[in-house]
C-alpha cells in the first residue's frame, strides 16, 4: 500500500510538471490547440461533405459516421494526452534516456509514461464529445443511461487498445535500428477505422479486426450504441483490451531484457 501511494504521488509529480511545461509559453500551446483542431476538423468535414453528398456511407447514415468518427478521435486524444510518450521509446534507446530511467527508483514504464503529456489534446477530445453528441441527437439513437456508462467503457478500452498496439510496435525498436518507421505505418492504418470498415475489401476488414484491432476501438463499439450489433461486441472489447495491455507488457518487458545500454 505505501509503494502504491508512492506511485500516485509520482504520477501526481509527473502530471504536474506536464502543466507546468504546458503553461510555460501560452502563445505555444494555444497554436499547438488549434492546428491540432484545424487536423481533426480537416478530416472530419471532409468525411462529412462526402457523406452529404452521398447520404451516407455504405449502409451508414451521415450521423452514424459522425458517432463513428467520435469514437474514434476520443481514446487517440486521451492516448496523445497520457501516453504518448511511447512514441518516443526509439529516441530513448538511442541517446541513453532509457539509462537513466533504469537506475531510478521507479518502474521504466511509469518513467516513460510520465515524461510527457500533451494537453494540447483536450480540444480534441472536447471536439471529439461534440461530434458523438451531434451524430447521436440527429440519429435519433435511443440513448439511456445504461447506453451512456456503456459509451464511456468503449472509450476506456478504445484508450487501453491504441496504446497498447502503440507499445507493441514502438518497442519493436529493441530490436530494429528504425522501429518507428513501422510504427508510423500502423498509426496510419488506423484511419481506416474511422469508416464503416465494411466498404473496404476484405483483407483491410480482416487486418483491423483480427490482426490489428482498431475497429474495436471505434467501428464495433459504434455499430453496438446505433443498434446494429450483437452482445458480443462489448465483451470481446473489453477482452481485447485486457488481452492487448498484457501482450504489450511483454513485448515491452522482452525488449528490456534485450537491452544493453544506448544503441542496442
Amino acid at each position: 500500500m505505501k509503494k502504491l501511494y508512492y506511485y500516485l504521488v509520482m504520477m501526481k509529480a509527473y502530471m504536474r510538471i506536464g502543466i507546468i511545461t504546458f503553461t510555460e509559453y501560452p502563445l505555444d500551446s494555444i497554436i499547438w490547440c488549434v492546428a491540432m483542431f484545424a487536423r481533426e476538423a480537416a478530416s472530419f468535414f471532409g468525411i462529412f461533405f462526402i457523406c452529404k453528398m452521398l447520404g451516407g456511407l455504405g449502409a451508414w447514415t451521415l450521423y452514424e459516421i459522425c458517432i463513428l468518427f467520435g469514437m474514434a478521435m476520443i481514446p487517440e486524444a486521451i492516448g496523445q494526452c497520457f501516453f504518448d510518450s511511447v512514441w518516443n521509446i526509439g529516441t530513448f534507446i538511442r541517446d541513453g534516456t532509457l539509462d537513466k530511467f533504469i537506475v531510478r527508483p521507479l518502474p521504466i514504464i511509469m518513467q516513460l509514461l510520465g515524461n510527457r503529456y500533451t494537453f494540447q489534446a483536450v480540444i480534441t477530445i472536447i471536439s471529439g464529445g461534440v461530434i458523438i453528441y451531434y451524430g447521436i441527437y440527429h440519429a435519433m439513437v435511443s440513448f439511456t443511461i445504461g447506453k451512456f456508462l456503456l459509451l464511456i467503457l468503449f472509450i476506456i478500452c478504445g484508450t487501453s487498445i491504441n496504446t497498447s498496439i502503440y507499445l507493441i510496435f514502438n518497442s519493436l525498436n529493441f530490436w530494429i535500428i528504425q522501429g518507428n518507421d513501422i510504427a508510423y505505418l500502423v498509426l496510419t492504418i488506423r484511419q481506416f477505422a474511422k469508416y464503416p470498415i465494411t466498404i473496404f475489401p476484405k483483407v483491410v476488414e480482416i487486418t483491423i479486426s483480427y490482426v490489428i484491432p482498431f475497429a474495436f476501438v471505434s467501428y464495433y463499439p459504434t455499430l453496438y450504441l446505433i443498434g446494429k450489433g450483437t452482445v458480443f461486441i462489448p465483451i470481446c472489447t473489453v477482452f481485447i483490451a485486457i488481452l492487448l495491455p498484457l501482450i504489450a507488457i511483454g513485448i515491452w518487458n522482452c525488449g528490456m531484457k534485450k537491452y544493453d545500454s544506448t544503441g542496442t
